[in-house]
């Protein structure tokens, strides 16, 4: 697989996961890659749809490697190294030879739950002078 391959190949694949993700977390809260975030005072994101929520980003940084496929026109297929020895994959010496470091992130905005009435933050009586 050719540069250009590996790379539409990878965006592809990412892409994709966060669609399938979208999908089928939408009935649940979660927000996978939010559009119109903003920052809060102190650098967080925010998402503000429905009252703040905080936007955490997803950090991934995974080692692939490519398969080879015969007979396919020099496409490969990516596959993740922990999971390249489950079910046949790419053989241990011929992974090393392929191997790649992606490094990605993905903002999520996981569900909320209101919050409890004994964790809320108490009002403090204002103080008169006298």
């Amino acid at each position: 697989m050719d540069l250009k391959e590996f790379i539409k190949n990878t965006i592809s694949s990412i892409s994709e996961a966060i669609l399938e993700s979208q999908q089928e977390l939408q009935d649940k809260g979660v927000i996978v890659n939010p559009e119109k975030t903003e920052i809060g005072k102190t650098g967080e994101r925010l998402l503000r749809s429905d009252g703040w929520r905080y936007v955490q980003e997803l950090n991934f940084d995974i080692l692939v490697g490519v398969e080879e496929k015969q007979g396919s026109g020099g496409k490969g297929e990516l596959k993740v190294a922990g999971l390249l020895s489950v079910g046949g994959g790419l053989s241990d010496e011929n992974f090393n030879k392929n191997q790649n470091r992606l490094k990605f992130s993905i903002p999520v905005a996981f569900s909320t739950t209101p919050t409890p009435k004994e964790y809320e933050r108490k009002k403090q009586p204002l103080k008169t002078k006298q």
